[in-house]
């Protein structure tokens, strides 16, 4: 499975959760963030080369039982180009993925939570063919794989009132 990895901004993640604070025990949450993505080795044809960096986001609910809870996440993970040397792109690659993840979350103290995931990730790359179609190793064509992976990430939340808080993250993907 291909890896990417995620670091979700502090400044563009959003958190609205229910009263007394973002992920607090016996409550429900949700959210929405938007960030950069990384990736290596998003193209299955030889001799090409990847964007190493597009824009991605993700939709999130969770549930907190005391200090552990569960989260699952949808993830649109951008666009990567794959080129040639010369700089001819030759297929788009469209990441998409599903998370379920227990959740960790521990208070810092003034105002910070720490939390941490660990799940699984259902994941599916979608590779559309922009030109040299049905040539090169393997054929360039349009289509789609579909996997498992593992997925765990860090993070702070930075407690804004009652009902939300800002979030930073950093999600990994694969192997």
């Amino acid at each position: 499975m291909k890896r990417i990895v995620i670091l979700i901004a502090a400044f563009a993640a959003t958190l609205a959760a229910a009263p007394a604070f973002a992920q607090a025990p016996g409550q429900f949450y949700f959210g929405g963030s938007g960030g950069v993505v990384w990736s290596s080795g998003a193209s299955p044809y030889q001799d090409t080369f990847d964007d190493s960096s597009v824009t991605g986001g993700k939709a999130y609910v969770g549930y907190m039982w005391s200090s552990l809870g569960m989260e699952i996440g949808g993830y649109m993970l951008g666009t990567f180009d794959s080129h040639l040397a010369d700089g001819t792109v030759v297929a788009e690659t469209k990441p998409i993925a599903a998370t379920v993840s227990a959740v960790y979350v521990a208070p810092l103290g003034g105002g910070y939570t720490f939390h941490g995931r660990l799940g699984f990730a259902v994941t599916q790359y979608r590779f559309t063919c922009v030109s040299l179609c049905g040539v090169g190793t393997p054929p360039n064509q349009d289509t789609k794989k579909t996997g498992l992976s593992g997925v765990w990430g860090l993070g702070v939340d930075a407690g804004l009132g009652r009902h939300m808080a800002v979030r930073a993250d950093y999600e990994h993907f694969g192997s």
